[in-house]
């Protein structure tokens, strides 16, 4: 009974999401788990049809995982589109420095937003613009700012589609030689590109004039131009998607491409009973084929993982590198620059570690790398030569050779894994992955552990699945069930297990859509039945750190902190207002529910 009730309490805020969004047709969930280790290894499909999007990391950059199969030669999409491409018409600051005109003063009239305007008396300044000092080139801290910048553009027939490329804070007015072609209410924290009629662009001299105010919080402004190059899998045809599921550890999609059945099976083997295997940072891709039509078929799949799983920004320069190790064909990709937990934000993608994609040499599978725009021709038309790549948003590819495929189902797997290297720092100390403790192991060995131990540990995911499903079906029935399987991993992969320089267990959440605060105690709080019921000794973890900071006197107030920082950095809490009262009272309630469940309160 206790255990229903618990398991009824982990999916209550779940229910309601994803109830409330349910469309017309009802959909399997607001997004679908297919990379699900942490918080920064985490991709998902953002629509029902896995080949209607690009794949996205949870804070909605795309973390492109293309998957295509030849069939008897004619190639079908069943994953993902082609990741975004866009080429530089105006460098923003992430790409090359630049200077604008700028006042704070309102400028008379309307002329200021065309090109004929004498901005003579205004201000130089290089870019960005804003009043972090971290950040901005230029300092601003006033309500209002006007700015424009002129440039040079040629050809503007070759273009595709025009696109602005913004980084604002707050509300915004942005015109092109005086045609507005953006305004909005509000902010965003990363470059976002917002279409532009072309039309408004001229091949010569051109102007882009902002007006940006100042409503709340900070100040920020970036921009360029860019032209986003054209879908290349458009023209590819689409497998028929037949099927989607879940459950608490796998997401397991059916297709039908030509003569061919597909069945493709993503598999993070979060099991919270086996710490070793929860933090080993690989999860599996599994493909299933066989003939629907009583013939064989010749059947090739690919797969094109895209680099920028390893970088913050997609204008950042990666290494790639291909090689062998332990019997497994293995490419390799990470940033140049390697900022070593030096970045933390809400809305933050990775950039230091390794992103790896990895199939048994057995296999006889062919691994080459490309420019992501490529991968999808490449694929076409056989080309494999690249064995090292370095640039911008590359293509980690795979291609996987079923040969003749007939009505038995054959099935073949390849593993994708990051090496973080460091995962957090905490109070001052960086802190290995847990499964790199003592900083001998390494990323081969445990992808070697996890391409030897696949059948074993699916069969134990399997195993898994099918007894919390079983237990929540009798708990709550078919619905609750279902929302059980959608919580389970959503939850653990908003957290990074590591140990404490004393060797207590740390279990760290971040605070993913809001501050991006870690180990914030009112989000352990609701997350806590879950660990309560499959393994105290994570929930523990998730105290330890918040009593360390105040049994060292680090904390200087009498109740309990909100958080340990602002992930991937524990160093003190960052969030500006206490909450003494729910705090304090979380804390207590969990202690009290560890001691329960363990019977044992030492």
């Amino acid at each position: 009974m206790i255990r229903s009730a618990i398991l009824r309490t982990v999916v209550a805020v779940t229910a309601f999401f994803t109830v409330s969004q349910l469309p017309a047709q009802e959909r399997q969930a607001p997004a679908y788990p297919l990379i699900t280790h942490n918080t920064y290894f985490s991709i998902w499909s953002m629509t029902d049809q896995l080949t209607a999007s690009t794949t996205q990391h949870w804070t909605g950059a795309e973390h492109s995982l293309l998957g295509l199969i030849n069939v008897d030669g004619k190639i079908y999409r069943f994953m993902g589109k082609a990741e975004t491409s866009y080429k530089t018409i105006v460098k923003a600051s992430d790409e090359a420095a630049y200077t604008v005109k700028y006042t704070e003063t309102a400028p008379q009239g309307e002329d200021w937003k065309t090109a004929s305007f004498n901005d003579a008396s205004w201000k130089s300044g290089a870019a960005p613009i804003g009043d972090d000092p971290k950040n901005a080139k230029t300092s601003w801290k006033s309500d209002n700012i006007w700015v424009r910048r002129t440039f040079t553009a040629a050809s503007v027939a070759a273009i595709n589609e025009l696109f602005l490329k913004l980084n604002h804070d707050d509300n915004i007015e942005v015109y092109l030689n005086g045609k507005e072609v953006y305004k909005t209410i509000g902010w965003n924290n990363r470059f976002q590109y917002f279409p532009v009629d072309k039309a408004n662009l001229k091949a010569g001299q051109n102007v882009i004039a902002i007006h940006l105010a100042n409503s709340a919080g900070g100040r920020h402004l970036d921009f360029g131009l860019v032209d986003k190059a054209k879908d290349n899998t458009d023209k590819i045809t689409v497998a028929e998607q037949t099927k989607v599921e879940f459950t608490a550890t796998q997401t397991i999609y059916d297709f039908k491409a030509g003569n061919v059945d597909l069945k493709l099976t993503f598999t993070s083997p979060l099991l919270l009973n086996d710490l070793k295997l929860l933090s080993r940072p690989v999860s599996y891709i599994s493909y299933g084929v066989q003939s629907n039509d009583e013939k064989s078929h010749a059947v090739k799949v690919f797969l094109g993982a895209s680099t920028n799983i390893a970088v913050y920004q997609p204008s950042q320069d990666v290494t790639t590198k291909k090689y062998t190790a332990n019997g497994l064909s293995i490419l390799k990709a990470g940033t140049v620059e390697q900022p070593m937990l030096k970045k933390g934000a809400d809305d933050m993608r990775i950039d230091w570690g390794y992103f790896y994609l990895a199939v048994p040499q057995a296999t006889g599978a062919t691994q080459f790398i490309t420019k992501s725009t490529d991968a999808a021709k490449a694929f076409s038309t056989g080309a494999t030569a690249s064995a090292a790549v370095n640039g911008k948003s590359l293509s980690l590819n795979t291609v996987l050779n079923f040969g003749s495929v007939g009505k038995q189902a054959t099935e073949k797997q390849m593993m994708l894994g990051y090496d973080e290297i460091y995962s957090v720092q905490y109070f001052n100390t960086n802190l290995r992955p847990w499964w790199n403790n003592d900083g001998k192991q390494t990323i081969e060995g445990q992808l070697s552990a996890a391409a030897k131990e696949y059948k074993d540990v699916i069969q134990k995911c399997v195993a898994f699945n099918t007894e919390m499903m079983a237990e929540a079906k009798k708990s709550g029935g078919d619905m609750y069930a279902h929302l059980c399987a959608v919580a389970y991993r959503q939850s653990i992969a908003a957290h990074t297990l590591v140990k404490s320089p004393k060797g207590e267990t740390l279990w760290l959440s971040k605070e993913n859509n809001s501050g991006g605060f870690i180990n914030t105690v009112d989000v352990t709080y609701p997350s806590a039945p879950l660990y309560l019921i499959y393994n105290p000794e994570l929930l523990q973890g998730m105290l330890n750190g918040i009593f360390e900071f105040s049994e060292t006197g680090k904390y200087p107030h009498p109740w309990a902190a909100h958080d340990l920082g602002t992930y991937p950095t524990a160093n003190g809490q960052t969030y500006g207002e206490p909450m003494p009262v729910e705090e304090s009272g979380n804390m207590i309630i969990l202690t009290a529910a560890i001691a329960a469940a363990e019977k044992n309160a030492d």
